[in-house]
């Protein structure tokens, strides 16, 4: 085997225990994730806030200092392998692929055990076109965990994906703000890859790197909550309009009702097309379909407002 070859883990007839000899002798074999055609995102995460650190995996459950900080509600996490693709070939992953699923249950117990709702991939399939359909219209049509943790109400989405390097198993995982697809931090963990279990040595390795990144989003996505519950709302106007109306319009919609919520940010804002991340208080506002009742409230009289898609945490609406 030639030295940088790559060799996907997720192939069903994958041997584990003939792979970690291979891999003495060999660089860069990775599994979870399809590396030769979609290489981990934490490849690209020197310009993010918390740059990526390799760190020692124990040989027992880590032992790091954790976050005393509470949170005001509990966080929606979607898990899911680092794949491109549509959501079902990373449902597909974890169904077939027992060491993936051991990563992804590590990662599920211990985010559970700290306090968040974890959504689970094997409950998701339907998802599929709806998925397709959000990165169609919202943009982000390459980061599918993006468009499905906008689809099933996440707060934060973590990837993971792992490799064999020089005899050492490693261990990436990257977690981003569901709303906007920003990185919030990346943690790579290595392990001496022996010839015990399979299953307990990618979880001894998993445990150590997600007790490290959830230590680093922690306060930070506590913070985020404190403002209130997230909702991306993307709005198009497709009626005609002359520029006069356009520019009321859009005044409302940005002056007006931003004194609806919590906070509003204006991701972009041309003639025609709003991107806004609306912050609400969910004792008033108990779902999207309530954050889409301001809008329609908002600019009767003027406009008619009417819905395109709603999803948990995504309001796409028309006005015309």
């Amino acid at each position: 085997m030639n030295r940088g070859h790559s060799q996907n883990f997720l192939n069903k007839d994958f041997n584990m225990n003939k792979f970690i000899n291979i891999a003495i002798i060999s660089t860069g074999l990775c599994f979870f994730a399809a590396c030769a055609g979609n290489p981990p995102a934490n490849n690209s995460v020197a310009n993010s806030d918390n740059a990526n650190v390799a760190t020692q995996a124990p040989s027992e459950s880590p032992k790091v200092q954790l976050s005393t900080v509470t949170f005001k509600t509990s966080p929606t996490v979607l898990v899911s392998p680092a794949l491109s693709g549509k959501m079902a070939a990373s449902i597909d992953v974890v169904q077939r692929n027992p060491l993936a699923k051991t990563a992804m249950e590590t990662i599920n117990s211990y985010l559970t055990e700290r306090g968040y709702t974890v959504v689970g991939l094997e409950s998701q399939a339907q998802l599929d076109e709806v998925v397709q359909l959000q990165s169609e219209i919202a943009g982000n049509d390459d980061d599918l965990a993006y468009a499905a943790g906008l689809t099933v109400g996440a707060d934060i989405n973590i990837t993971y994906a792992g490799s064999i390097q020089d005899g050492e198993i490693v261990i990436d995982l990257n977690a981003s703000e569901a709303s906007t697809a920003h990185l919030l931090a990346s943690e790579s963990t290595r392990m001496k890859a022996d010839d015990g279990s399979q299953r307990a040595l990618v979880q001894r390795a998993v445990e150590a790197a997600i007790a490290n990144l959830e230590n680093k989003v922690r306060d930070r996505l506590a913070a985020q909550l404190e403002l209130g519950v997230q909702y991306k709302v993307v709005a198009h106007l497709t009626g005609e309009f002359t520029d006069d109306q356009a520019e009321q319009i859009s005044n409302i919609v940005s002056l007006q009702l931003r004194k609806k919520f919590n906070k509003m940010q204006v991701i972009s804002m041309s003639r025609n097309t709003y991107d806004l991340m609306v912050y609400v208080d969910p004792e008033k506002y108990e779902d999207a379909q309530m954050v889409y009742g301001e809008f329609v409230e908002g600019l009767s009289g003027l406009a008619k407002v009417r819905k395109q898609n709603i999803t948990k945490k995504l309001i796409i609406l028309e006005i015309k």
